[in-house]
């Protein structure tokens, strides 16, 4: 929904449901309509995943490239800086990270267009740039990190038009193509990325598909872009082209009336994640040559579920989901096996004081701590990951500009 196209209140529109949310979440339905805005949201995951294999947030990593030329990838190596995008504020906080910690400390935040809009947050160019999707002004704004301080600068004129309602952007693991899912007008807006400046430039027409009706958020490996859709409870997978555009995508279905939230790729590059914001639940699907397969899906929350990000630590591989919706919020916990099956976390879902509709989840490049974006009072819980089993420790808050400020998605850089 853009509001410049847009003047009658949609009652299935997540965002616009988000906008009209009373200021106190008190009841499931409220937190059902605020979660579905977190990018359709649903932001998350995801994710994304873009997965970040180091940087292990919601986005995507492989080792391997679609061109011959590119080195370069969006995985933070140290992940010195933490950034949100805080929806109801209309901003982008920054946080500088202790790495011997984890412990992190607020610095300030950076205008990211029109209030109740930033979604979607990705890191770009070897961690050193961020890009915030901002569902209201239909805009994408970029910004080049201070490696020193953190703090964010305004790439160019600060921005580069997407569709209607702009919800997710995706990276290629080598960062040099980006994709912005358009849940208002069922398209995707492709991308080159400036290797030197980080900036934006549009790779030709939003594409368009019968397979789209309402997409929402993504994820891209070096040869596919998974695009989940909210109205069609589906994921599609479309190849990427040598040039960055996309070809004819395949749809795969998910079970009637699902609603697809963040979505990940994992560390092997061999499995897809997406979550459901109704159901709570984690969908597994394997990736063939030309789709996605559905193999099985698991129970993370009676309620909805949003953000999830992998951690790698102790020789072991582990799922971790946001659940917003229950009561009290949660975060699910599972153990992921060599065929890419979940186990269940031994004391999941986990419940902490410091959760509060929790929506964005991402992990540090060690794989010991686990960050989480609480929109219902405006701060980021950490948590320690045990090596030995995974289990998590007591969430630690940090606020952001205030209560209210409704951070989503998270992404670590350097």
């Amino acid at each position: 929904m853009n509001p410049s196209t847009h003047d009658s209140h949609d009652p299935h529109d997540p965002i616009d449901a988000l906008r009209r949310r009373p200021s106190t979440i008190g009841n499931r339905r409220r937190l059902t309509l605020a979660l579905r805005c977190a990018p359709t949201l649903a932001a998350l995951t995801i994710s994304v995943a873009l997965f970040g294999a180091c940087g292990n947030s919601i986005y995507p990593y492989t080792s391997d490239s679609p061109t011959p030329t590119a080195t370069i990838t969006v995985s933070p190596v140290a992940g010195n800086f933490l950034y949100s995008s805080n929806f109801t504020d209309g901003r982008v906080a920054e946080f500088s990270r202790n790495l011997t910690t984890g412990v992190l400390a607020f610095i300030g935040s950076v205008a990211a267009g029109a209030a109740n809009g930033p979604v979607g947050i990705a890191t770009g160019l070897a961690a050193k740039y961020i890009y915030a999707v901002n569902s209201a002004d239909g805009k994408v704004h970029q910004y080049t990190i201070n490696q020193n301080t953190g703090g964010l600068s305004s790439i160019g004129t600060g921005t580069i038009a997407a569709g209607s309602s702009p919800q997710w952007i995706a990276l290629t693991p080598n960062a040099q193509f980006a994709y912005v899912t358009n849940s208002g007008d069922g398209t995707v807006s492709p991308y080159t990325v400036n290797t030197t400046t980080g900036a934006l430039s549009t790779n030709g027409n939003a594409v368009s598909s019968a397979l789209l009706k309402k997409p929402t958020t993504a994820v891209a490996s070096s040869t596919f872009l998974y695009v989940t859709d909210d109205t069609k409870s589906s994921i599609v997978s479309f190849p990427i082209n040598a040039d960055g555009t996309l070809g004819v995508g395949t749809s795969t279905a998910l079970p009637a009336g699902a609603s697809p939230g963040p979505v990940v790729i994992d560390p092997t590059g061999s499995f897809v994640y997406v979550t459901d914001q109704a159901r709570g639940v984690v969908y597994f699907l394997t990736i063939g040559t030309s789709s996605l397969t559905l193999s099985n899906s698991y129970t993370a929350t009676t309620a909805g579920s949003a953000g999830l990000a992998f951690a790698q630590t102790g020789g072991n591989t582990y799922l971790y989901v946001a659940n917003p919706t229950a009561v009290p919020a949660t975060l699910t916990g599972f153990f992921v096996n060599g065929d890419g099956t979940l186990n269940l976390l031994s004391g999941t879902p986990y419940a902490d004081p410091s959760l509060s509709q929790p929506t964005g989840v991402v992990v540090d490049p060690t794989g010991t701590n686990l960050y989480v974006a609480n929109q219902g009072n405006g701060t980021i819980s950490q948590f320690l990951i045990s090596s030995v089993d995974g289990s998590l420790g007591i969430g630690v808050p940090v606020a952001t500009e205030s209560i209210t400020s409704g951070p989503l998605y998270l992404q670590l850089a350097d």
